[in-house]
């Protein structure tokens, strides 16, 4: 999977909107009724140990802030001849701290065994607010914690593929797309984050401040993403 330099963190659960088909399939009224729902999964990957860091000097740890999607599409060639597209826009801010979704999402796609699968989650980036907002502290040499934000606002899209998979009628298909967010800041020299500007006693790291921060985080994120259908 990859993530075109975007920013996600925590337990993400989405669970989904109804969708409508608008791919090139023609489908019989016996596969009409013939659905499968389809849930997204955004899986925070930090672990217990890592957490515990938390009072080492030079350590960043993520804890809350939200992501807002605006649109998911899914893709995939059934098994047994035609394709489907299915495309459907509706914003929805997703919590990093708890991984509720809102408003709930959930996709349902005619169920079958597909190949060549592509699912995309894209990012909402049409007002001036952040799309991705990531927050927590920043112990430095000191083990003083300093407050650390992160801002993202950009029309980006979460990807995740597989060269096939069966959906079954009545049944939940699961995308995770997991994440590291302890390692997204760990190229980051620590005289960076010592030296870093402090917006009102905050570490605000975004493209108009501390962008050199900023383009260190976003690259490794896009290395570390990685998304498995289950």
């Amino acid at each position: 999977m990859k993530i075109r330099n975007s920013l996600l963190h925590v337990a993400l659960v989405v669970t989904i909107f109804t969708f409508a088909v608008t791919g090139c399939e023609n489908l019989t009224e016996g596969e009409e009724n013939a659905k499968a729902k389809f849930k997204v999964s955004f899986v925070n990957k930090t672990t217990t140990s890592s957490l515990a860091k938390i009072n080492t000097p030079n350590t960043v740890m993520i804890d809350s802030g939200y992501v807002i999607i605006r649109e998911i599409v899914f893709d995939g060639e059934k098994a047994e001849g035609g394709s489907v597209s299915i495309t459907h826009e509706q914003i929805s801010t997703i919590s990093i701290a708890t991984g509720k979704a809102t408003p709930e999402i959930e996709v349902t796609i005619p169920s079958g065994k597909y190949k060549d699968v592509n699912l995309g989650v894209e990012i909402h980036d049409e007002t001036n607010k952040p799309s991705i907002v990531a927050k927590g502290v920043y112990t430095d040499n000191s083990g003083v914690k300093i407050p650390i934000r992160f801002e993202f606002n950009s029309g980006e899209v979460f990807e995740a593929n597989a060269k096939e998979h069966t959906f079954a009628s009545g049944a939940s298909a699961l995308a995770q797309i997991n994440f590291s967010p302890s390692k997204w800041f760990s190229t980051v020299q620590s005289y960076m984050l010592e030296n870093a500007t402090k917006v009102n006693g905050v570490i605000l790291i975004n493209e108009n401040t501390n962008t050199s921060i900023f383009n260190i985080v976003a690259d490794k994120l896009d290395d570390l993403t990685q998304a498995e259908f289950k």
